[in-house]
């Protein structure tokens, strides 16, 4: 009996040793994740503070320059973003409407290669070109076909890209279902919501939302990778490449004086850049100067 009371006294000791060193174990464990969390906490706290120091020297740059050239804030607008971070470095009046001109061929092609993707349309099938898609200043195809001719998508595609003719923008919207069709799609290529002028018949878009626009060409390159090439040699030397050539993906537009380029990097480190000018042919030198300041910056030694 002596003998049995032992025994079990001995596996209650054990056993109550045991739950002792587990609880102390345990407790060992939790201090050891506290203190994980708390590095990684700090950790993520330096990097964000030396992200901010970084961009600040980014910034002063820019504040620099639009100082320097007494800029009028309320003749431009742009938006520039780190697409390595999914950063917004820095925009001003980013969110207010322009006259586009023709950057709004590039999120209507972008439209009809997420169709061909899914498979919705045939890369070489044929788009009509009727009387009611006819510009003044036609473009390309107005040399290379006739009204009433069937172009290939693949054909339009190239041709308002690489020559940004104003007849196959024309063509690709129709064929769409409608200019209204074209906006409501766009539009959800931005998180942003877009005001009424975004959706209205005249050609308005933004900064932000062009930047939303390249952020998507950048997360899907395999998808737009005809786009990136055909506006890698669109405007080599011209807009956001006029003060410096770094083959910049670029769609631009000008309509009287609204001067407009969006573009991204993809030579170095990447980001996007959209700006929007009512400067006329000086509008050219601003989108150059500040996209020349990006790139310095971006992919300084």
């Amino acid at each position: 009996m002596f003998r049995k009371l032992t025994v079990i006294g001995l596996l209650l000791c054990s056993l109550s040793i045991c739950g002792c060193t587990r609880v102390e174990d345990i407790k060992e464990e939790e201090k050891k994740e506290e203190k994980k969390e708390e590095e990684k906490k700090e950790e993520k706290e330096n990097t964000e503070e030396q992200d901010t120091k970084d961009y600040d020297e980014l910034i002063k740059k820019l504040n620099a320059y639009i100082k320097e050239d007494d800029l009028d804030p309320e003749l431009f607008s742009y938006c520039i973003e780190d697409l390595e971070t999914g950063k917004i470095i820095k925009s001003d009046n980013a969110a207010q409407d322009w006259e586009a001109g023709s950057v709004y061929k590039l999120p209507l092609s972008m439209l009809w290669y997420d169709r061909i993707a899914v498979g919705s349309v045939d890369y070489y099938q044929g788009l009509y070109y009727s009387e009611a898609c006819g510009e003044e200043d036609g473009g390309q195809i107005q040399v290379d076909f006739k009204v009433g001719d069937t172009i290939p998508l693949c054909t339009v595609l190239g041709y308002t890209l690489l020559y940004s003719d104003n007849v196959g923008g024309h063509i690709l919207f129709e064929s769409y279902g409608g200019w209204y069709a074209y906006k409501r799609d766009a539009a959800n290529y931005s998180q942003h919501p877009q005001t009424d002028n975004f959706f209205s018949l005249t050609n308005y878009l933004n900064a932000q939302y062009m930047c939303d626009v390249m952020r998507r060409i950048y997360q899907n390159q395999d998808l737009y990778a005809e786009v990136i090439e055909y506006l890698r040699i669109a405007s080599p030397d011209n807009y956001l490449n006029s003060q410096i050539q770094v083959d910049m993906v670029q769609k631009v537009g000008w309509y009287t004086d609204h001067v407009n380029s969006c573009g991204l990097s993809l030579n170095g480190h990447p980001y996007s850049i959209c700006v929007f000018t009512r400067y006329n042919n000086y509008g050219l030198t601003v989108q150059g100067k500040l996209n020349e300041i990006c790139y310095n910056f971006f992919n300084k030694e």
